[in-house]
């Protein structure tokens, strides 16, 4: 029943029971509607946050992983360098020892620059390594065919041979050993077309008897760069050779203790000046 105010005819109605309780289940359902909608909205939205938390975490995840297989990777990259330049240097080489990629995954600012026992020390180290794995004469200076003649040194200069003459092809090129610096281009009498170079280290090369010599006297070379022509002969007359000599702080030793790679040769017990 409705009663207005202003005086005006009131409205009624009937409501059965029966349609009463309908209408109230009605009222309840569409409330508990309502409620169970407002519920799963918030469990929607607390589920949006969730899978946007995994999804940044499964991201940084693949990411860590990532990073760890590049560490992996790097460091299998220095251990196979320093394997390499152990074998050439010997106990000459100085090398930290290098993080593990338990000890990154733990502190990656061993992955920063400038951080102690990390990574840039281990490459800046390698590096070190490596300048001066250039600066030590460890290559033939030319394609070998045959040593005609070994080194000796007895302290006796009528028998003394301190070098190896090497026998190549044609006009082969002869290459630095190491890099350095040209301290003599020139012909002299006993090696005809003399080079010599100072690798800054204690280390100096000598190259004989070529045909031409393509360098000069302060030129800075490189290891493998093309110094001059093999093909020259020695004032005796004998065949081409290239005699090529190495001397470590002014003491000559034998370079076939040094050269590392692995070529064969033939040896010839001929002699050559």
């Amino acid at each position: 029943m409705i009663v207005p105010e202003d005086g005006a005819s009131m409205r009624k109605w009937r409501i059965s029971t029966r349609k009463y309780s309908l209408l109230k289940a009605l009222v309840w359902a569409v409330a508990v509607s309502l409620f169970a909608g407002f519920v799963s909205f918030l469990a929607l939205i607390y589920m949006f946050f969730e899978v946007r938390e995994l999804k940044t975490a499964n991201t940084e995840l693949l990411d860590a992983t990532s990073k760890i297989d590049v560490i992996a990777q790097r460091l299998s990259n220095y251990e196979e360098k320093e394997q390499k330049l152990r074998a050439i240097l010997g106990g000459d080489l100085n090398i930290p020892k290098p993080v593990t990629v338990d000890q990154v995954t733990k502190n990656p600012g061993l992955l920063e620059t400038g951080s102690s026992g990390g990574f840039k020390e281990l490459e800046d180290a390698i590096a070190r390594e490596e300048a001066n794995l250039r600066r030590k004469p460890t290559i033939w200076p030319v394609t070998v065919w045959q040593i005609s003649k070994n080194f000796s040194y007895t302290l006796n200069p009528r028998t003394d041979h301190t070098g190896i003459d090497i026998i190549s092809w044609g006009r082969s090129a002869v290459v630095a050993t190491a890099d350095g610096k040209v301290t003599f281009a020139d012909r002299t009498e006993k090696l005809g077309n003399r080079i010599e170079i100072d690798h800054g280290n204690g280390w100096v090369t000598e190259y004989g008897h070529t045909s031409t010599i393509l360098v000069k006297y302060g030129d800075e070379v490189k290891k493998g760069q093309t110094i001059a022509l093999y093909g020259g002969e020695d004032v005796s007359g004998s065949g081409p050779h290239l005699h090529y000599a190495m001397y470590f702080k002014k003491q000559p030793v034998d370079p076939l203790i040094y050269i590392q790679d692995d070529v064969k040769i033939s040896q010839n017990s001929e002699k050559k000046d």
